[in-house]
């Protein structure tokens, strides 16, 4: 919850170079590279509210949303992330089984959901549809990636794979704050840490695959 809006950043920068020069750069110089990229990153997000008219496919976004509405989300706004342009997402709560939900849409990416958990430990466990980035996972903190699957579907592999340790509470009214909170843990992690050169080896693989 919140560190694909960093990695998205990234995605789209080295879609702009060949796959070849890709791969080269990134043996050649990806500890450099990995540092520009997150010397470029907002230490905070803050997200700003926004409506119907705020996603470039409204019909498409709606639908993800009305599918996990259909499942006990409840809606917890549209919003903007005022230091990412393009970038548009809709928070959803489920209080009774204590998930998150954020619906994403970038223009060049296209849509892609997470749902999350939080556990009073400080912890989280991610599922999400959004392509699979090549950064070792923040400890205590593992995405599970469910590319393709349905909304629904994704919820009940959230249910049946979460593991079983007391639960934060979850709500509407915190949504906002724990997404924008989430997204700086992350960011401070990773750049503490920084990126490394295979890390940015496997992506220009990857994208040039």
């Amino acid at each position: 919850m919140g560190e694909i809006l960093f990695w998205v950043g990234a995605l789209v920068v080295v879609t702009v170079l060949s796959p070849l020069i890709r791969v080269v750069i990134a043996l050649v110089a990806g500890k450099q590279v990995g540092a520009a990229a997150l010397a470029q990153q907002p230490d905070h997000i803050h997200l700003q509210r926004g409506g119907v008219t705020t996603w470039k496919d409204a019909d498409k976004s709606r639908q993800i949303a009305a599918a996990l509405a259909a499942r006990g989300f409840e809606d917890a706004g549209v919003y903007t992330v005022t230091e990412m342009p393009g970038i548009v997402v809709q928070l959803l709560a489920h209080p009774g089984e204590r998930f998150y939900a954020v619906v994403y849409e970038h223009a060049q990416v296209g849509n892609w959901i997470d749902i999350v958990s939080r556990f009073v430990d400080g912890t989280s466990v991610t599922f999400t549809t959004s392509p699979a980035t090549a950064l070792n996972p923040r400890p205590g903190h593992p995405s599970i990636n469910t590319r393709g699957l349905a909304p629904d579907a994704v919820f009940d592999k959230a249910l049946a794979m979460r593991p079983r340790r007391p639960l934060d509470d979850v709500s509407v009214g915190m949504a906002v704050s724990v997404f924008e909170q989430a997204y700086a843990d992350q960011i401070a992690y990773r750049k503490q840490v920084g990126i490394s050169t295979r890390e940015v080896v496997k992506t220009a693989t990857r994208k040039a695959a």
